[in-house]
């Protein structure tokens, strides 16, 4: 009996630290749902544009930073699987300081020579990145609370 109540602690334990992510075709639905619910329109060039931060939602989507007020969700093509495990991106630009869709790309240090092109930007006001950051949170919050009732169903019926 203590053997078992040992084992069930460590396995309660091991699922702590484990955090919820949503799968890489969820991620792309909600995103994609997002774009049709608040109707954001393709800017297919952006000038003076300089990447300070980035954030990899999925395979597929990026959300560039160029300043604290501005931001892109950008669409890959084809899908990038290396960005979750790089330490960072090198973006490839064909015009200097200007970001354009279907030209320019996205790679990894240690990806070369494959590359990501950037097939759409959407440009996204303050409000809609914020509406978005708070969407993906609901969506991991109930991932988690999901989790947690499947590990209560399992340990009272033990």
């Amino acid at each position: 009996m203590k053997r078992y109540g040992l084992l069930v602690m460590a396995v309660l334990m091991l699922a702590g630290c484990a955090t919820p992510r949503l799968t890489n075709s969820e991620m792309v639905t909600l995103v994609e749902q997002f774009v049709a619910d608040e109707s954001l329109e393709r800017d297919h060039t952006i000038s003076a544009f300089r990447l300070d931060s980035y954030a990899e939602l999925s395979d597929e989507y990026l959300i560039l930073r160029s300043s604290p007020m501005r931001h892109y969700l950008v669409k890959l093509v084809p899908r990038c699987n290396e960005i979750a495990f790089a330490p960072g991106i090198l973006l490839h630009r064909r015009f200097g300081n200007s970001l354009s869709e279907g030209t320019d790309f996205i790679y990894t240090p240690d990806s070369l020579p494959f590359r990501c092109y950037i097939n759409k930007i959407y440009p996204l006001t303050r409000e809609q990145h914020d509406k978005l950051r708070e969407q993906i949170k609901a969506e991991v919050k109930e991932l988690e609370l999901k989790e947690q009732q499947l590990e209560g169903e399992e340990v009272a019926g033990s």
